[in-house]
Protein backbone atom coordinates (compact mmCIF):
# COMPACT_ATOMS: atom_id res chain seq x y z
CA UNK A 1 0.00 0.00 0.00
CA UNK A 2 1.29 3.66 -0.70
CA UNK A 3 1.22 6.40 1.68
CA UNK A 4 -1.65 7.87 -0.41
CA UNK A 5 -3.07 4.88 -0.21
CA UNK A 6 -2.89 4.71 3.78
CA UNK A 7 -4.10 8.05 3.79
CA UNK A 8 -7.17 7.17 1.80
CA UNK A 9 -8.13 4.63 4.19
CA UNK A 10 -7.34 6.87 7.01
CA UNK A 11 -9.29 9.09 6.34
CA UNK A 12 -12.63 7.07 5.30
CA UNK A 13 -12.47 5.22 8.61
CA UNK A 14 -12.55 8.92 10.56
CA UNK A 15 -14.75 10.83 8.12
CA UNK A 16 -17.91 9.65 9.69
CA UNK A 17 -18.29 10.16 13.78
CA UNK A 18 -15.53 7.91 15.66
CA UNK A 19 -16.56 4.44 16.22
CA UNK A 20 -13.67 2.71 18.07
CA UNK A 21 -14.78 -0.72 17.33
CA UNK A 22 -15.39 -0.02 13.39
CA UNK A 23 -12.43 2.62 13.04
CA UNK A 24 -9.45 0.92 14.90
CA UNK A 25 -9.25 -2.61 13.14
CA UNK A 26 -9.39 -0.37 9.93
CA UNK A 27 -6.57 1.82 10.68
CA UNK A 28 -4.25 -1.37 12.07
CA UNK A 29 -5.06 -3.32 8.87
CA UNK A 30 -4.18 -0.25 6.57
CA UNK A 31 -1.10 -0.17 9.05
CA UNK A 32 0.21 -3.59 8.19
CA UNK A 33 -0.94 -3.14 4.82
CA UNK A 34 1.84 0.16 4.38
CA UNK A 35 4.45 -1.53 6.31
CA UNK A 36 4.39 -5.00 4.15
CA UNK A 37 4.52 -2.60 1.04
CA UNK A 38 7.43 -0.60 2.43
CA UNK A 39 9.24 -3.76 3.66
CA UNK A 40 9.20 -5.16 0.51
CA UNK A 41 9.82 -2.10 -1.92
CA UNK A 42 13.41 -1.64 0.66
CA UNK A 43 14.24 -5.67 -0.19
CA UNK A 44 13.61 -4.93 -3.75
CA UNK A 45 16.24 -2.40 -3.53
CA UNK A 46 18.64 -4.42 -1.07
CA UNK A 47 18.31 -7.20 -3.38
CA UNK A 48 19.75 -4.74 -6.17
CA UNK A 49 22.31 -3.18 -4.48
CA UNK A 50 23.60 -6.81 -3.92
CA UNK A 51 23.74 -7.13 -7.19
CA UNK A 52 27.33 -6.82 -9.12
CA UNK A 53 28.24 -3.09 -10.33
CA UNK A 54 30.00 -4.99 -13.36
CA UNK A 55 29.47 -8.51 -15.44
CA UNK A 56 30.09 -10.15 -18.62
CA UNK A 57 29.02 -13.29 -20.05
CA UNK A 58 32.09 -14.74 -21.73
CA UNK A 59 31.74 -16.61 -25.12
CA UNK A 60 33.95 -17.65 -27.99
CA UNK A 61 30.59 -16.49 -30.28
CA UNK A 62 31.88 -12.73 -28.81
CA UNK A 63 35.76 -13.46 -29.94
CA UNK A 64 36.65 -10.66 -32.61
CA UNK A 65 40.34 -11.57 -34.04
CA UNK A 66 42.49 -9.78 -35.68
CA UNK A 67 44.32 -11.80 -39.13
CA UNK A 68 47.84 -9.69 -40.05
CA UNK A 69 47.34 -11.37 -43.15
CA UNK A 70 50.59 -11.63 -45.85
CA UNK A 71 52.04 -11.12 -48.93
CA UNK A 72 50.85 -14.39 -50.52
CA UNK A 73 50.51 -16.05 -52.68
CA UNK A 74 47.77 -15.98 -52.16
CA UNK A 75 47.23 -12.49 -50.82
CA UNK A 76 45.40 -12.48 -47.70
CA UNK A 77 44.58 -9.11 -47.06
CA UNK A 78 44.40 -7.74 -43.11
CA UNK A 79 41.21 -8.51 -41.49
CA UNK A 80 38.89 -8.90 -38.71
CA UNK A 81 37.56 -12.18 -37.68
CA UNK A 82 34.93 -13.98 -35.65
CA UNK A 83 33.81 -16.05 -34.01
CA UNK A 84 35.72 -19.01 -31.98
CA UNK A 85 34.06 -22.60 -31.81
CA UNK A 86 34.71 -23.37 -28.55
CA UNK A 87 32.29 -25.16 -25.56
CA UNK A 88 33.91 -22.86 -22.81
CA UNK A 89 32.12 -20.77 -21.18
CA UNK A 90 32.61 -17.95 -18.59
CA UNK A 91 31.37 -15.11 -16.49
CA UNK A 92 33.09 -11.49 -15.31
CA UNK A 93 31.15 -9.82 -12.06
CA UNK A 94 32.63 -7.14 -9.97
CA UNK A 95 31.24 -4.79 -7.37
CA UNK A 96 32.55 -1.04 -7.30
CA UNK A 97 33.70 1.03 -4.68
CA UNK A 98 33.57 4.39 -6.23
CA UNK A 99 34.67 6.11 -3.00
CA UNK A 100 38.29 4.04 -2.35
CA UNK A 101 38.57 3.78 -6.36
CA UNK A 102 38.59 0.06 -5.79
CA UNK A 103 37.04 -2.51 -7.79
CA UNK A 104 36.69 -6.35 -6.25
CA UNK A 105 36.16 -8.93 -9.06
CA UNK A 106 35.76 -12.84 -9.60
CA UNK A 107 36.50 -14.14 -13.65
CA UNK A 108 35.04 -17.87 -14.10
CA UNK A 109 35.39 -19.95 -16.90
CA UNK A 110 35.48 -23.50 -17.57
CA UNK A 111 35.19 -26.16 -20.56
CA UNK A 112 38.71 -24.32 -22.60
CA UNK A 113 39.84 -26.26 -25.26
CA UNK A 114 43.10 -25.38 -24.24
CA UNK A 115 45.44 -24.50 -21.33
CA UNK A 116 44.37 -20.97 -20.30
CA UNK A 117 47.77 -18.29 -20.20
CA UNK A 118 45.87 -15.05 -19.58
CA UNK A 119 42.62 -13.36 -18.74
CA UNK A 120 42.41 -9.06 -19.06
CA UNK A 121 40.00 -6.26 -19.54
CA UNK A 122 40.39 -4.83 -23.22
CA UNK A 123 39.62 -1.10 -24.17
CA UNK A 124 37.35 -1.59 -26.55
CA UNK A 125 33.66 -1.92 -28.38
CA UNK A 126 31.65 -4.79 -29.47
CA UNK A 127 33.01 -6.54 -32.48
CA UNK A 128 36.14 -4.50 -32.14
CA UNK A 129 39.81 -5.33 -30.75
CA UNK A 130 41.53 -3.16 -28.35
CA UNK A 131 44.15 -3.24 -26.31
CA UNK A 132 44.93 -4.52 -22.82
CA UNK A 133 43.74 -2.05 -19.64
CA UNK A 134 43.79 -4.51 -16.87
CA UNK A 135 45.33 -7.85 -16.00
CA UNK A 136 42.78 -9.97 -13.90
CA UNK A 137 44.99 -13.63 -14.30
CA UNK A 138 48.38 -14.92 -15.40
CA UNK A 139 50.38 -17.98 -15.72
CA UNK A 140 54.01 -18.26 -15.05
CA UNK A 141 54.99 -18.44 -19.04
CA UNK A 142 52.84 -15.90 -19.71
CA UNK A 143 53.08 -13.08 -16.91
CA UNK A 144 51.87 -9.81 -16.60
CA UNK A 145 54.08 -6.51 -16.75
CA UNK A 146 56.45 -6.83 -14.43
CA UNK A 147 54.74 -2.81 -13.05
CA UNK A 148 51.33 -5.10 -12.03
CA UNK A 149 52.95 -8.32 -11.78
CA UNK A 150 52.69 -8.32 -8.17
CA UNK A 151 49.20 -7.21 -8.06
CA UNK A 152 47.93 -10.29 -10.83
CA UNK A 153 46.72 -13.25 -9.49
CA UNK A 154 47.41 -16.94 -11.09
CA UNK A 155 44.76 -18.06 -13.63
CA UNK A 156 43.41 -21.44 -12.41
CA UNK A 157 43.01 -24.37 -15.65
CA UNK A 158 38.95 -23.67 -14.80
CA UNK A 159 37.04 -22.13 -11.91
CA UNK A 160 37.15 -19.02 -10.88
CA UNK A 161 39.50 -16.31 -9.86
CA UNK A 162 39.26 -13.27 -7.73
CA UNK A 163 40.71 -10.13 -7.77
CA UNK A 164 41.10 -6.40 -6.78
CA UNK A 165 41.69 -3.45 -9.37
CA UNK A 166 43.12 -0.35 -7.96
CA UNK A 167 44.78 2.77 -10.09
CA UNK A 168 47.93 1.57 -9.85
CA UNK A 169 46.67 -2.15 -12.01
CA UNK A 170 45.57 0.19 -15.11
CA UNK A 171 47.39 0.51 -17.86
CA UNK A 172 48.32 2.96 -20.82
CA UNK A 173 47.05 2.36 -24.25
CA UNK A 174 49.02 5.07 -26.11
CA UNK A 175 47.34 4.24 -29.72
CA UNK A 176 44.07 5.01 -27.96
CA UNK A 177 44.91 7.66 -25.82
CA UNK A 178 44.42 5.51 -22.31
CA UNK A 179 46.26 6.90 -19.88
CA UNK A 180 48.05 4.81 -16.87
CA UNK A 181 46.46 5.01 -13.60
CA UNK A 182 43.13 6.78 -14.87
CA UNK A 183 40.91 4.56 -12.70
CA UNK A 184 38.06 6.82 -13.63
CA UNK A 185 38.12 6.66 -17.26
CA UNK A 186 38.30 2.36 -16.76
CA UNK A 187 34.95 3.09 -15.12
CA UNK A 188 34.06 5.34 -17.68
CA UNK A 189 34.89 2.94 -20.63
CA UNK A 190 33.16 -0.01 -18.92
CA UNK A 191 30.08 2.04 -18.31
CA UNK A 192 29.87 3.60 -21.86
CA UNK A 193 29.89 -0.40 -23.72
CA UNK A 194 33.92 0.19 -24.18
CA UNK A 195 35.27 -2.78 -22.47
CA UNK A 196 35.56 -6.53 -22.34
CA UNK A 197 37.07 -9.17 -20.75
CA UNK A 198 39.00 -11.95 -22.31
CA UNK A 199 40.07 -15.17 -21.54
CA UNK A 200 43.97 -16.34 -23.69
CA UNK A 201 44.48 -19.92 -24.31
CA UNK A 202 47.60 -21.67 -25.91
CA UNK A 203 45.26 -22.35 -29.50
CA UNK A 204 43.69 -19.69 -28.75
CA UNK A 205 46.20 -16.69 -28.23
CA UNK A 206 44.22 -13.55 -29.17
CA UNK A 207 41.36 -15.34 -27.18
CA UNK A 208 38.88 -18.20 -26.58
CA UNK A 209 35.92 -16.60 -24.70
CA UNK A 210 35.51 -12.99 -24.20
CA UNK A 211 32.24 -11.07 -22.81
CA UNK A 212 31.50 -7.03 -23.25
CA UNK A 213 31.09 -5.61 -19.56
CA UNK A 214 28.28 -3.81 -19.16
CA UNK A 215 27.08 -1.83 -15.99
CA UNK A 216 23.58 -3.43 -14.36
CA UNK A 217 22.56 0.07 -13.08
CA UNK A 218 22.62 1.63 -15.98
CA UNK A 219 19.18 1.42 -17.94
CA UNK A 220 19.32 0.32 -21.72
CA UNK A 221 23.01 -0.96 -21.11
CA UNK A 222 23.51 -3.51 -23.85
CA UNK A 223 24.87 -6.70 -23.05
Amino acid sequence: MTLRGFREVFFDATRDSFNPVRTIPIIMAAVIMFAGTAAAQTSEKDALEQQPFFSANLSGFNEVIFVAGSPGPPLVAPALRGAISTPAKGRFTAILDEAADVIQYELSYEGLVAPVTQGHIHFGQRHTVGGIIVWLCQMTGTPAPAAVASLTPDCPSQGTVPGTITPAQVLAQDAQGFVAGDFDELVRAIRNGAAYANVHTEKFGAGEIRGQIRDNRVRNNQP
